[in-house]
């Protein structure tokens, strides 16, 4: 139990969440974009049933298990209800990428549905299915790059004093250091 809710309240309902935070609007998730939103509504719905599925794990009383049985059940609906919207709107490959209005000449090439492994010791490590094959929406097939430096390290210049950055960072001791890891990284 939540001390607040003694010591603020006498055990009156009060107008928070589970751990004191009081209700506001912050949790309301609205972009603008419908296919956005279904996909955070699925989201949210889905973490919801984890945290009901654990609790339900955690209790023994009878009417507790009932209640959070109902919600648990409750939510898988909610979940088909903003996948099934989802599907009005023409489907995965209809609504792929989000938003699918910027123009797609607009896109990086060769990104669209490119892996981009970081692991540069092994780059054969990225296997999977978000790796290879065809891509969700249908219009590409995925593959993996291994990341290469593109452009050159920038020069942020000497931090202003009042930051506190260390000594070697004030007087620019540290140019050579940044030097050393340009020759290493950069071909």
């Amino acid at each position: 139990m939540d001390p607040r809710q003694v010591l603020s309240s006498g055990l009156a309902a009060m107008a928070v969440d589970s751990n004191g935070v009081p209700f506001n609007g912050s949790w309301v998730v609205g972009s603008g974009n419908i296919a956005a939103d279904m996909y955070a509504n699925v989201m949210a719905e889905s973490t919801g049933r984890v945290l009901a599925t654990r609790l339900y794990e955690l209790t023994d009383d009878s009417g507790m298990k009932d209640m959070l049985s109902f919600l648990i059940t409750r939510d898988a609906m909610h979940q088909n209800q903003w996948l099934a919207v989802l599907e009005d709107l023409g489907g995965v490959s209809e609504n792929l990428p989000i938003p699918n209005t910027f123009p797609r000449e607009n896109h990086v090439p060769g990104f669209d549905y490119a892996f981009v492994s970081t692991n540069i010791e092994n780059p054969g490590a990225s296997q999977g299915r978000w790796a290879s094959g065809p891509s969700i929406d249908g219009k590409g097939e995925f593959h993996v790059i291994t990341a290469q430096p593109g452009a050159p390290i920038p020069d942020l210049g000497i931090p202003d004093v009042k930051g506190y950055a260390q000594q070697q960072q004030m007087t620019g001791a540290d140019k050579g250091l940044i030097e050393n890891i340009k020759d290493t990284l950069l071909p």
